[in-house]
């Protein structure tokens, strides 16, 4: 078991059952969250008896690193950390000046398994427990000597499918006596599951929302993402606008463009009509090709496809590929790994 699986009381009453004082629980976690420890040896000031004895019962990090790749162009980090049962997760670190973001994992494999993603290659293996899930967030802090700036919960799984583990992981580090991390400063992705769309906004807690769309109509999404974890469109739309309401914030639409399936002028003028209609945001990402076998357009064509959609008045980016060097799309590197083709 992992320390931060216990949640507060948990560790309150695991230290009271042991004999310990109830300051003992500020001073773990000020070396948890405060100096990112990842094992007793560093937690000078408590007893060795004591770290000793908590050795014995539970793990203080839930990870063990098992690959740590770092690509020399844009100094995105990327980890494969093996898990307690054996199981590999992924992680990904990315800076830019003045900002740093930590992408993080839901689940082992994943569901959903959308055409262009490496993740759910081999389908779900098991959700990820909340302690697994903060220590992706810790493991980018230690990385940084300091607090990491923002959280996407964009990394494999989909998160709405294991929606109570990734709700008390944010709910743990958004205290004062952990990371005192600000809710605004998260983001969620979604493929669109519509369940977990209404759950997440009857949480009211203020995360943001992205949905993976990719397509603009159910026809062009059923070549995308498979029946099973795929619902309609209009399905999809109301939930979002249901979170908007009862969340007050502003949906980002994600939208692979794939060369020739996507990016006529006639899907983006699509785009466009969802987008207002759902008051969101475009976030065009050049699809990855080392992920599938699935072309982006040129670059020339997805800064056109940008300039068209602001044309159009939407509020549209295009994001620019980190960590290629290092296979940071979701699902590659494990997938490299399990099959021996992945290199320093």
């Amino acid at each position: 078991m992992n320390l931060k699986d216990l949640g507060d009381e948990g560790l309150r009453g695991l230290l009271r059952d042991m004999g310990q004082p109830a300051f003992r629980a500020k001073q773990l976690h000020g070396w948890l969250y405060g100096k990112f420890a990842t094992s007793y040896d560093e937690m000078t000031n408590l007893p060795s008896g004591l770290r000793s004895a908590l050795a014995e019962r539970v793990r203080p990090f839930a990870l063990d690193v098992v690959r740590r790749l770092e690509d020399s162009r844009d100094g995105t980090v990327k980890w494969l950390s093996s898990l307690e049962d054996g199981n590999s997760i992924e992680t990904v670190l990315i800076r830019v000046p003045g900002r740093s973001t930590v992408c993080v994992s839901t689940q082992v494999g994943c569901p959903v398994r959308c055409v262009f993603c490496a993740s759910g290659r081999g389908g779900l293996v098991r959700d990820l427990t909340p302690g697994e899930i903060i220590d992706q967030v810790v493991l980018a802090c230690r990385e940084l000597g300091e607090r990491v700036d923002n959280i996407v919960v964009m990394g494999m799984g989909e998160p709405l499918l294991n929606l109570d583990s990734l709700a008390a992981a944010l709910d743990a580090i958004s205290s004062e006596e952990t990371l005192g991390f600000g809710a605004r400063r998260v983001t969620i992705s979604t493929s669109g599951i519509v369940p977990g769309i209404i759950r997440l906004a009857e949480l009211r807690r203020p995360w943001n929302l992205a949905l993976s769309l990719h397509a603009v109509s159910d026809e062009m999404r059923a070549q995308i993402i498979p029946e099973k974890n795929r619902y309609p469109l209009e399905e999809i739309f109301r939930a979002c606008e249901y979170h908007r309401e009862l969340t007050g914030r502003m949906l980002t639409l994600e939208y692979a463009l794939i060369d020739g399936r996507n990016d006529s002028r006639e899907t983006l003028v699509r785009l466009s009509e969802i987008a207002h209609r759902l008051h969101a945001k475009v976030n065009l990402i050049p699809c990855n090709p080392n992920a599938s076998r699935l072309a982006a357009p040129t670059l020339r064509r997805c800064n056109e496809a940008v300039d068209f959609l602001v044309g159009l008045g939407v509020q549209a980016t295009l994001r620019h590929s980190k960590g290629q060097e290092i296979l940071a799309a979701c699902g590659q590197l494990r997938q490299a790994e399990s099959s021996g083709t992945a290199s320093e």
